[in-house]
């Protein structure tokens, strides 16, 4: 039987508010799931949900308050675990006194890759996501559409088994969102597995094997103290 790529046991995120006595916030709470390989995993809900919460969890990038998480057999709390992984943020930001060809270049060379190979999978990509055109560009002269498009390049380009995308369609205008969908569609063909956030049902139901459902816990989000 094939492992997972990603197995999550109740995860749990607090976050302190306030500051003279401060009380736990309850971003997440207790969530559990499974994303198989190449597989197109949806994760839904509304704004406020912890969705964005729950791939920052994957990635190492803030710490659970209880529970445990997985990708590929390692846990999210080493370094290991995210080598074969590509991340787009929801709001990407980047030197934007670099052109595209050079910011790819660069994230290629942190990657592991040569210099000669980073520029051509970073021109490669470019191309792929209707940017080739621009790619000599200063980022400070993209659209946020483009920034956009940016993003997704540079979550690809370590060639990763993982793609985890947070709000890929955002700012993207109906061509770029269509481009968008059909790259995604593309990396599940390729075999590689995706996760994604987004609160549009209609990219879930044209994008994804699978979904799961976030809601903010009940009340007050804020657990007992």
């Amino acid at each position: 039987m094939t492992e997972p790529v990603i197995v999550v046991d109740r995860l749990t995120k607090d976050y302190p508010v306030g500051f003279w006595r401060p009380r736990p916030y309850r971003a997440l709470d207790a969530l559990s799931l499974e994303v198989a390989p190449g597989e197109v995993f949806g994760c839904l809900g509304p704004n406020g949900a912890g969705k964005s919460t729950t791939l920052k969890l994957l990635l190492g990038l803030v710490t659970p308050t209880s529970g445990t998480a997985h990708i590929f057999g390692r846990p999210v709390s080493s370094v290991a675990s995210r080598e074969r992984v590509g991340f787009l943020p929801e709001n990407p930001v980047f030197y934007d006194y670099l052109t595209g060809e050079e910011l790819l270049t660069y994230f290629g060379q942190l990657c592991g890759l040569r210099a000669s190979e980073a520029r051509r999978r970073g021109t490669a990509l470019l191309d792929r996501v209707g940017l080739g055109a621009e790619r000599r560009l200063a980022i400070r002269r993209y659209s946020k559409g483009m920034v956009q498009r940016l993003g997704v390049a540079q979550a690809l380009v370590q060639d990763p088994d993982l793609v985890i995308l947070d709000e890929p369609m955002s700012g993207l205008d109906p061509i770029g969102r269509r481009d968008v969908r059909a790259l995604i569609l593309s990396l599940r063909d390729e075999g590689k597995t995706v996760l994604f956030s987004s609160h549009i049902l209609s990219d879930a139901e044209t994008l994804c094997s699978r979904v799961g459902h976030t809601s903010p816990p009940v009340g007050s989000r804020r657990s007992a103290a």
